[in-house]
């Protein structure tokens, strides 16, 4: 995920955001400076937690706002607009391969000379997984050896006797 925001000099900056947890405040030791007398020194800061990002107020005085809400701890989704003191952050995920881009580079494939029938090969053949190896033979069993003259005989079951005693 990435933050991006102007600086006051009006240079446009955008920050990664991953899995450690980041800062935003006036003090040096944060990890998004802001010059801005409306911003605490550790005015808020973003986690990712369970797969999402959060961001938490960190008791500043003149609060976070996200969409325009002050928030004390607010999850956080693509596109996103964080205002810190005078600051705008718009809360951005980079676009994965969906189905506009997919069509976009086939497109240009296409443009490119690439026919259709070879473009479906290409995408069949890197969906296909490699074949799962095949599952161990199972494990032979062994047998005792049977020596020469003697006959195995059948296993019968146990017989039972009711016996009565007499009195």
């Amino acid at each position: 995920m990435k933050l991006h925001y102007s600086k006051q000099d009006g240079i446009s900056k955008e920050f990664d955001i991953g899995e450690r947890s980041i800062t935003i405040g006036r003090s040096p030791d944060a990890d998004i400076i802001l010059l801005d007398d409306k911003v605490s020194r550790v005015h808020c800061g973003i986690r990712l937690w369970d797969g999402e990002f959060y961001i938490k107020d960190l008791k500043s005085k003149n609060g976070t706002f996200v969409n325009g809400r002050r928030v004390e701890v607010a999850k956080l989704k693509a596109s996103d607009i964080i205002k810190v003191g005078g600051y705008t952050f718009t809360f951005e995920q980079p676009a994965g391969t969906g189905t506009e881009t997919a069509l976009r580079e086939i497109s240009d494939e296409m443009d490119l000379g690439k026919g259709y029938s070879t473009l479906l090969k290409e995408i069949v053949n890197d969906s296909q997984e490699p074949a799962a190896p095949p599952p161990p033979a199972p494990a032979a069993v062994a047998t005792p050896p049977v020596r020469p003259g003697i006959r195995k005989l059948p296993q019968r079951p146990p017989i039972r006797l009711n016996i009565k005693r007499q009195e």
